[in-house]
């Protein structure tokens, strides 16, 4: 990791980010029991807990392998977890799905929200049933939250940075696509990148354009940019919004080169989609910093077992390897995510290879 790393964090805390502080995991020093320790782990009567799980959509496969992998990691926890809901990209219809699972005596609840706005009375009524919620992927602006679990979007972004820079010698002029920077993770995405390289490669220069995760954005951004300026290196902020538009406008310009050949422009980018490991293989794109979907699912479910056991947490660093911090009161555990290249590509542990 960068020496921006301490430096940049801790600006964004004295900003207003949020405190995170020094400690290891509460309740007493203990920590949480792992998954799959016993049936019924967390019920009130002593049966299996009965958890249920908000899905945003289905129409991109990381949504698709990361409620299948919720599904697995609650059979393996033996708990009782119905069908996972498909909101179909409507808040309203998320905000329904949640009351309904709430009528079906839930214990538990996790929620992939699909706004961090609109998804704050279905929460608020979670709350008001006495019913924990975990979020995967992304916070909410209200309600109480036991636990975000979500990738460190910071870190994937200083990731990027570090291996575009290592294939670039350290100089030229790169695209960065951001996402979302009304999003947490699409600012941190972005900010992780851009610290690291303004810490570390003065003779990079980068040119930021917003997408607002829109797959049209990114495509008009490549094209007025990559046309009109001699480029050396492309950042993805998302894959799976990205990297086809971003394919067929370097085609569309003749500079779409594999590694090793001439007119080749270095990528890299975040998620790790199926077509973005492919790429990888292709040697189109250089790295990838995927998401650690395995483990979203493995902790969420932990949490909401963990709530249902009156476990507590405070900031700091976990046994499994990541950073607990509190963001505006509320408790995100922050999960690493693996750089991918050609050397680890086919490892069977990355969810775009379990799509």
């Amino acid at each position: 990791m960068s020496v921006v790393s301490t430096r940049a964090r801790a600006r964004r805390i004295a900003t207003g980010f949020g405190l995170v502080l020094a400690g290891g995991l509460a309740l007493g020093g203990c920590t949480s029991a792992p998954i799959g320790s016993g049936e019924g782990q967390g019920a009130a009567d002593g049966g299996a807990a009965k958890i249920g799980v908000s899905g945003m959509f289905l129409t991109d496969p990381f949504q698709v392998v990361m409620m299948d992998q919720i599904a697995a990691a609650g059979a393996a926890a033996g708990v009782d977890m119905p069908p996972a809901t498909n909101a179909d990209g409507d808040s309203a219809k998320q905000i329904t799905d949640i009351q309904n699972l709430i009528t079906q005596n839930v214990e538990g609840l996790i929620v992939a929200p699909l706004d961090k706005d609109a998804i704050i009375p279905a929460i608020e009524q979670a709350n008001a049933a006495d019913i924990p919620v975990v979020t995967v992927d992304m916070g909410a602006n209200g309600g109480e939250v036991y636990m975000i679990v979500r990738a460190d979007n910071y870190a994937m972004g200083e990731s990027g940075c570090e291996a575009m820079a290592g294939e670039l010698g350290g100089r030229g002029t790169i695209l960065n696509l951001q996402g979302d920077l009304a999003s947490t993770n699409g600012l941190d995405r972005s900010d992780g990148f851009t610290d690291c390289i303004e810490a570390n490669y003065p003779d990079i220069e980068v040119i930021s354009r917003p997408t607002d995760w829109k797959a049209e954005e990114a495509v008009t951004a490549a094209q007025t940019v990559v046309s009109t300026t001699e480029i050396d290196g492309i950042f993805l902020a998302s894959d799976s919004v990205m990297a086809d538009g971003v394919q067929k406008v370097l085609e569309n310009l003749g500079k779409w080169a594999p590694a090793g050949e001439d007119g080749h422009i270095v990528i890299a980018s975040i998620d790790g989609t199926p077509l973005s490991l492919d790429l990888v293989r292709s040697g189109h794109f250089d790295a990838v910093i995927s998401q650690p979907v395995d483990m979203y699912s493995k902790y969420a479910v932990q949490y909401v077992l963990d709530a249902l056991d009156g476990k507590t947490y405070t900031p700091g660093p976990t046994e499994h390897g990541s950073e607990i911090v509190e963001i505006d009161g509320i408790l995100s555990d922050n999960l690493p995510s693996p750089t991918v290249t050609k050397e680890n590509v086919e490892d069977g542990a990355l969810w775009g290879n379990n799509a």
